[in-house]
């Protein structure tokens, strides 16, 4: 009925009924694609689940060790690089941690994201000052305290399919 009451008013007008369903297919494209943008915006703000948190602490473990080894060969440019990147990388896992530290309420989690803190306390002398490759004891210290952090989230993880399976007898019976 809608429709009729439409047309009518459009065919007064001098609009035709073509530029009125064009008009309207026109905002429901600008609609669907507002709706897709913001299912893109959620899904990049979420926080990772334990096991992808695993896996980028293990990407960030081997990312120090290669730049632990291959420090001595790097120019001052590509040095005082590859820190920015790693000091970046340790402050979006700090802030990850923390994030998830405060939504998941686990003292746990917070303190793995204490050790990142201090493994990036550890690294960022080297940016602007320490260039001495011989002493890299400060990436040495911190590969140790992401790999505590580390071992942190596994134990998370164990807990947690630990509680599941316990849910789950619970339920069975």
């Amino acid at each position: 009925m809608n429709y009729f009451l439409l047309a009518g008013t459009a065919a007064e007008n001098g609009v035709s009924n073509v530029d009125l369903i064009l008009e309207y297919v026109i905002y429901a494209a600008i609609i669907v694609v507002g709706l897709f943008v913001l299912a893109l915006l959620r899904r990049a703000g979420r926080l990772p689940k334990h096991g992808e948190l695993k896996k980028q602490l293990a990407a960030f473990i081997g990312e120090l060790e290669i730049f632990r080894r291959s420090a001595a060969s790097l120019t001052r440019y590509q040095f005082f690089r590859r820190v920015s990147k790693l000091l970046y990388r340790a402050d979006k896992l700090e802030f990850i941690t923390a994030q998830m530290s405060d939504k998941e309420r686990d003292g746990d989690i917070g303190s793995a994201s204490l050790l990142i803190q201090n493994a990036r306390d550890l690294i960022s002398p080297y940016k602007y000052g320490k260039r001495d490759s011989a002493d890299l004891a400060g990436f040495t210290e911190a590969i140790e305290k992401v790999k505590d952090a580390a071992q942190i989230i596994d134990n998370i993880i164990a807990r947690d399919s630990e509680l599941k399976a316990r849910r789950s007898k619970k339920n069975e019976s």
